[in-house]
């Protein structure tokens, strides 16, 4: 009886350290080094902090993370706020994010669906954080230069119109030879950018497949892509760190949580990526 007892109070412990730890919501920050020779000596070390999916959520110690890491830019990739409920949230954290380091955005599904969303842009501009809706920038550095560019979210449910939208917006990106970096909300539409030449894509909307498993397999699409042909389980591109030929691609696991599954092995995510000059083999 007694060893009964022991075993189905191992059980219950079990259980609620398994809950605790699949349900943890402390910001978790992932590092990525990205190597390049087409990456200029000059931008060697050169530090991009990435938020994503935020919806206007309260994370705590997300600027003392952020300041800790020294970003010479900060990327947001759409979903700064959700499509209903205050924006002020997601306007007060850009105010503060433009304050450490020139701060750049794209739009999200969630961002682009609110009624508002005039009158939030306008406050967005005013933080300080540049929006690039179809639109590249050059970063320079010791004279050296790259480019930034942010493709505007294609803000459909419907397959056919995402792609149509999409190669829109590619189509008014002039082509460079820099070093190319490219922001995306819709990790779950990569396969879209990948012949265009670009080098890096930086992405979210994901949530991380909102549920993990235990290996770091995400599980379930967001509901907002759930008609827009992607699969809803087990998607092709969740979090982490994805190549294809000479691309490469990071999905960030979003901070928020506008779903009403919750997050499970699944922390809010502050992504931060290394860019490392590469020296080509002779």
């Amino acid at each position: 009886m007694k060893f009964s007892k022991l075993i189905k109070g191992a059980a219950i412990t079990g259980v609620a350290l398994l809950a605790a730890k699949g349900l943890d919501d402390r910001l978790e920050t992932t590092h990525y080094i990205i190597r390049s020779p087409k990456i200029p000596k000059e931008f060697n070390g050169f530090r991009i902090v990435q938020i994503s999916d935020f919806h206007a959520s309260t994370i705590p110690g997300i600027i003392e993370e952020v300041k800790s890491e020294t970003p010479d830019i900060i990327v947001s990739t759409g979903d700064l706020v959700h499509d209903r409920g205050p924006y002020e949230p997601g306007i007060r954290l850009s105010e503060r994010l433009a304050m450490i380091a020139p701060t750049y955005g794209v739009t999200g599904n969630h961002d682009l669906r609110r009624a508002d969303y005039n009158k939030f842009q306008h406050e967005l501009d005013e933080t300080g954080m540049v929006t690039l809706r179809d639109e590249s920038i050059a970063l320079t550095r010791d004279g050296a230069e790259i480019t930034l560019t942010g493709i505007d979210d294609p803000f459909s449910e419907d397959c056919n119109t995402i792609k149509e939208n999409v190669a829109a917006s590619v189509a008014k990106i002039p082509p460079t030879e820099n070093y190319h970096i490219v922001l995306f909300h819709r990790a779950n539409h990569m396969d879209l950018l990948k012949n265009h030449g670009y080098d890096l894509v930086i992405s979210g909307h994901m949530h991380g497949g909102q549920i993990r498993l235990p290996n770091g397999r995400g599980v379930c699409t967001p509901k907002s892509s759930w008609s827009s042909g992607s699969p809803i389980l087990f998607p092709k591109y969740f979090a982490g760190h994805y190549r294809y030929k000479d691309m490469n691609m990071i999905v960030n696991r979003g901070i928020g949580n506008p779903m009403i599954i919750p997050r499970l092995f699944n922390r809010p995510e502050l992504t931060v990526i290394i860019l490392k000059h590469k020296e080509e083999i002779a």
